[in-house]
Order: structure tokens, then C-alpha cells, then sequence
């Protein structure tokens, strides 16, 4: 089955209609989500993504995600990814944007997050494996190991949704 993205312009307006393919052969914009899953305890789930990913295989990543399908909004795409990718149907929580511009692929990203009481169940075509982490020993682990480039922009991210989550300073 051939998968339609909505293309759009830098504003995120729809300008148009391609397969994924062309999407991604032409380097047309095309709109995504990822999101963070986080656990009871305010860890961050750190998965290494399939060797068998179109892009990044093999690497480690802070998020799952995927593409918005023509005609579908960032929240249903959110919700159809989670369900897909790690077995959650919990309702997520926006967390931010931002705009992916790198040689292999160009998309406005909507950033979502998840907090779950069970372990994500993996599809295997996309997550090797992966467990929950602080942010400290997250962060820990991107001295060490290859990551995919976006994590540059989501680290931020992150790192205000655990300072929104920490009691003030008096």
C-alpha cells in the first residue's frame, strides 16, 4: 500500500500531496510526530532503533515517532504511532516543535509526550530494544553511543519538561 503525505510549506500550510517515496526521494517537506515516553518514576524510555530503518538504523534515539499521513492531524498521527510502535493508548501531552532539516530528510515535527505503567511493547520492525533511563544517565549514554541527529533539537525539550517537573527554587 502506498503511504500520502500532506507536503507543506515552512508556515506548515498544506501545499500539496506526495507518496512517501517522492517525499523522500525529492526532499519535499512533510509533517511528523515524535514523542518521549516517560515511566511513573519520570524516566525517559532511550530505544535503539532497528537496523532496518530507513533512516539512522541501528542508532539510538530519545523519542519514537513517524510520519502524518495526508489529511490526518499531529494528534491522531501521535496516537496512531504509539499505539503502533510500543502498545500505548494513553492520551499524550504536547510538548513542543520544531523544524528537521537535515540532507536525508526535511519535516515540521510536533513533539509529544507519554507517561506509561508498563513497559513499551516494541514493534520489532522499529525498536531493537530499549529501557527507561534518568535524564542524567540519558544524557550519559550520548557520550558513548550514536544517536540520531534530531537529538540536538529534542534534548531541549526534555530537558524543560523535567525542569517543569521540579519543585521551584525559593
Amino acid at each position: 500500500m502506498v503511504e500520502y503525505f500532506d507536503v507543506v510549506d515552512e508556515d506548515d500550510r498544506v501545499v500539496g500531496r506526495a507518496s512517501r517515496e517522492e517525499c523522500h526521494k525529492k526532499k519535499l517537506l512533510h509533517r511528523s510526530v515524535m514523542f518521549f515516553i516517560f515511566d511513573k518514576q519520570d524516566r525517559v524510555f532511550v530505544n535503539k532503533r532497528s537496523a532496518e530503518k530507513e533512516f539512522f538504523g541501528g542508532m539510538w534515539s530519545i523519542v519514537l515517532g513517524g510520519h502524518v499521513e495526508s489529511a490526518e492531524r499531529y494528534d491522531r498521527a501521535v496516537m496512531r504511532e504509539a499505539e503502533e510502535e510500543a502498545g500505548i493508548i494513553s492520551r499524550p501531552f504536547k510538548m513542543g516543535y520544531f523544524k528537521k532539516r537535515l540532507p536525508q530528510e526535511r519535516e515540521n515535527v510536533t513533539v509529544y509526550g507519554f507517561v506509561t505503567d508498563h513497559k513499551p511493547r516494541l514493534q520489532r520492525e522499529e525498536i531493537d530494544s530499549g529501557s527507561f533511563m534518568t535524564l542524567a544517565e540519558a544524557e550519559e549514554k550520548m557520550k558513548k553511543d550514536k544517536f540520531i541527529p534530531e537529538t540536538q533539537q529534542l534534548l531541549p525539550i526534555l530537558r524543560d519538561y523535567f525542569k517543569s517537573k521540579s519543585p521551584a527554587k525559593t
